[in-house]
């Protein structure tokens, strides 16, 4: 991680130096949209699991969550999968979210 953050350092010092490159520019863009439409792709995958388990147990995930952090549900292995695909997918929601810039 440190080598990454050191290159886009030096990459912001050059830019700031020499002005915008289209071609660094064009790099990044193709870069940051492979990525989002990834977690996107990953994004959507976890949501039909999360109906899954919304359609069988009647709750919406948010408000099962909510249930079982509290500790107001079982813990049988149903529940664990449901919560660890619902962190998951709020993860890589955060995550495309901060790719786009919008947080």
């Amino acid at each position: 991680m440190k080598q990454t953050l050191l290159k886009v350092k030096n990459l912001e010092k050059f830019i700031e130096k020499h002005g915008e490159d289209p071609f660094i520019s064009q790099s990044i863009s193709k870069m940051l949209d492979y990525k989002i439409a990834k977690y996107e792709g990953e994004i959507k995958r976890l949501g039909k699991e999360l109906k899954v388990f919304e359609r069988a147990y009647g709750m919406k995930s948010s408000v099962f969550f909510k249930k079982f952090s509290e500790g107001k549900i079982g813990d049988n292995m149903d529940f664990i999968e449901w919560s660890s695909i619902y962190q998951m997918h709020n993860r890589l929601i955060e995550k495309k979210i901060g790719l786009e810039g919008k947080k």
